[in-house]
């Protein structure tokens, strides 16, 4: 999985900004959105990215099923929204 061609994403401060240039469109993205935006920049295996995730973010509370959780809507809404694509 990658970005999709007319989409660009940028690092902030609050987590991230993902711009889809063909329809102007920008989605603010909260640091665990980021977190999977950059798995996926970084070629990281749609399957793989919410364990990942769990085991940089988790903070022992329990709190790494919401974080995979997450991170798999995440990555469904992205497909979904036509912002990434297949390699």
């Amino acid at each position: 999985m990658k970005l999709a061609q007319y989409v660009k994403f940028r690092q902030e401060k609050f987590g991230g900004v993902l711009f889809e240039t063909r329809s102007e469109k920008v989605f603010a993205l909260n640091p665990t959105a980021a977190a999977v935006v950059r798995e996926i920049q970084a070629g990281t295996p749609e399957s793989e990215i919410p364990g990942r995730l769990k085991a940089s973010y988790a903070d022992g509370d329990g709190d790494g099923a919401q974080i995979e959780a997450d991170a798999t809507a995440f990555t469904r809404q992205l497909r979904e929204q036509g912002l990434v694509e297949e390699d």
